[in-house]
Parts: structure tokens; sequence; C-alpha cells
């Protein structure tokens, strides 16, 4: 590669290519909740970077802010608001014909598929403004703030594999996301590069996620063994950066099409209450594949099947 690539950002106004992101991610929430057998497909490479993807375009979004205020009135009436209202509606569920799964419900958080994401984006939310002012003072030291992260994630990792937490708690923290608020940051920095180091650290990440999604058995303490086992650090830099530049190119392809764009546009606004809708949808009416890891799994419902702690004994 004697040439490097790169793939800018609009950094002041609206840039159809994160809708593009946002709406692949809606859809690969759906696919993930939904069909089975993905594991086959290579599901970590493609769909399972869900949640990471949406963790990238929210740190994004906030990096290219020339301030560090929180929306507190927009978190509330935007995410917590409409995520108690489901929350709600499941718990009514719950309590009226499926009461053996409330303290599940109490324990956990929530319920549904997906219900920690909310969690997250509140935590990342609240973390960005004094990430940004970090971050501000070290603009120059590209290769302090690297390591700083790589440090805080690992610190993380160690320290929940002592402790054993369970991962119906774990489920409930970003800290495994983490690491995507330095991409966020270099995203509105210098866009997407492609060049030999890049290209050489996606394809370590690349083969991070193959071993955390089909050989990883137990990987403590350098990393806590959970249910996500590629939802860590050193998976990342493929999704950020060639798995980036990959959708790009992908949307290069397609956003010609008016009708394709006026959909992405509509996925894109709508991706949070999609996400909500599949809350309830699938908790209430799971679909074969969950039905079928249940039976696998000896469980008793979903519920269970979702907050399934690998650290048994610590229960």
């Amino acid at each position: 590669m004697t040439k490097a690539k790169t793939v800018s950002f609009n950094k002041s106004g609206y840039d159809p290519f994160i809708d593009f992101i946002k709406a692949y991610a809606i859809v690969c929430v759906l696919i993930g909740h939904t069909l089975p057998y993905l594991d086959y497909w290579g599901y970590g490479l493609w769909a399972g970077m869900q949640v990471p993807l949406f963790v990238l375009v929210q740190s994004f979004h906030s990096f290219k802010k020339d301030n560090h205020s929180i929306n507190l009135k927009k978190i509330l009436l935007r995410v917590i608001l409409p995520y108690l209202l489901v929350q709600s509606t499941i718990f009514l569920y719950i309590i009226f014909f499926d009461s053996t799964r409330f303290h599940y419900f109490l324990l956990s958080g929530g319920a549904g598929p997906g219900s920690y994401y909310p969690w997250v984006y509140i935590q990342i939310a609240l973390l960005l403004p004094i990430i940004k002012k970090w971050i501000d003072k070290n603009q120059n030291n590209k290769t302090k703030v690297l390591i700083s992260f790589l440090i805080i994630c690992e610190s993380f990792e160690i320290l929940f594999s002592i402790i054993n937490l369970p991962d119906r708690l774990y489920r409930l923290f970003a800290i495994r996301y983490f690491f995507l608020l330095y991409f966020g940051w270099i995203w509105v920095r210098e866009g997407i590069i492609i060049n030999k180091r890049t290209t050489l650290l996606s394809f370590l990440s690349f083969i991070a996620i193959i071993y955390f999604e089909y050989f990883s058995v137990d990987d403590e303490v350098l990393f806590y063994n959970t249910a996500w086992k590629y939802h860590r650090w050193p998976c990342y830099y493929f999704v950020a950066i060639w798995g980036g530049y990959l959708l790009k190119k992908l949307y290069e392809r397609l956003c010609s099409k008016t009708y394709f764009m006026k959909l992405i546009k509509l996925l894109a606004k709508c991706s949070y209450e999609i996400f909500l809708i599949q809350m309830i949808v699938l908790y209430v009416y799971p679909s074969d594949y969950i039905k079928d890891m249940i039976i696998i799994s000896g469980l008793n419902n979903y519920t269970e099947l979702s907050q399934v702690n690998i650290h048994s004994s610590s229960d």
C-alpha cells in the first residue's frame, strides 16, 4: 500500500454517512436478536458490533462539538423516559404473566434484548464532557491519549476478573466500550485513515474478534470472561478503522439510489424507537432462535437467558 486512503466526516453539519452507520447498526440489532446460527457466518465481524457502532456515533457527535456541556433535558426526554416506559410495560407483563422472573428484572436493571444499552448510553453521555476536557489538554500528544485509554480499559478487565463481577451487573457498565471514545475523537480529528500501520492494527483486531468469538475459553485475569466476548478493547480497532472504511464503500455504492437514502434516513431517525419496540416484542414473543437457545441452555424463559451469568460460582 503506497498511498494512504482517508474517509473524511462532516464535522460541522449533517453527514448522511453517519445516518447509514446508525441504520446499519439497528438492522444488525434486529438480525442479532432474531436469526439463528449467526456464529457460522462470522457474526462478530459484521453484525455483532451494533452497540460499538452506536457508541462510535455518539462519541463522534460529542467530539465534533465545541462545548463540553451535558444536555440533561435531552437525555431525560429522548433516552430515559422512553426506556422507563418500555421497562414499565415489561414489568407489568412480568407481574401478570411471568412473576417467577421478578427478581431477575430487579437485579439486572431491566429486561428484554439489549436492555443494557440505555444504561451504557447515559454513562457515556456523562463521561464524554470530562474526557473531552482532558483530551483538549493533551490533543497534541496522541500517543499519550491512546496509552491512557488502553491502561484504563485493561485495568478494568483485570479488576472485574479479580472481583468476579456477575454478568447481570457487568452488562450495565459502559467501561467495556470506553476505548471507542478514543476512536470517536480520531474520527473527528483525522477521519478514517487506511495505511500500512492502521491495516496491520485492524488485522490484529480482526484476529482478536475471531479468537474471542470462536476460541476463547478462559482468558482471566487479562480479560474478564463474559457473554460479550468480542465487546472488548482489542476488537475495536477493526470496527472503527477497516470496518468503518468498508461501510463507507458500501454506502458509496448504494447512496445514488433515492429510495435507499430515504429508507436510511428513516431507520437512522427512528433507530432508538425501533430498538425500544423490539425490546418489548421479543420479550413477549421471543423468536424461534431465542426459544431454541432457551431449550439448549435448559433455562425457563428469555429473561433468564438474557441474564445468564457465566460466573455461576459467584451466584
